[in-house]
């Protein structure tokens, strides 16, 4: 048996992921067992997320920079 330490928000997420009598080594086993994962369930997943603020502004960048060189 090991110790390790994960973020408050990574602990809230595999809680919510424990199912019936799960422990967390159950649930991180279940996560990272899945090989063939079906992209579909990506779908979403950075809604909320600023990273896609940052790559929108990022990819206007790179394409105006080409254009300004032209």
């Amino acid at each position: 048996m090991k110790t390790i330490t994960i973020r408050d928000d990574t602990y809230h997420t595999l809680l919510i992921l424990k199912e019936g009598e799960d422990s967390f080594s159950d649930v991180i086993n279940r996560l990272v067992s899945k090989k063939n994962r079906d992209i579909r369930e990506y779908a979403g997943a950075l809604r909320d997320s600023k990273v896609l603020d940052r790559l929108h502004t990022s990819t206007r960048e790179i394409r105006d920079s080409g254009r300004a060189r032209q």
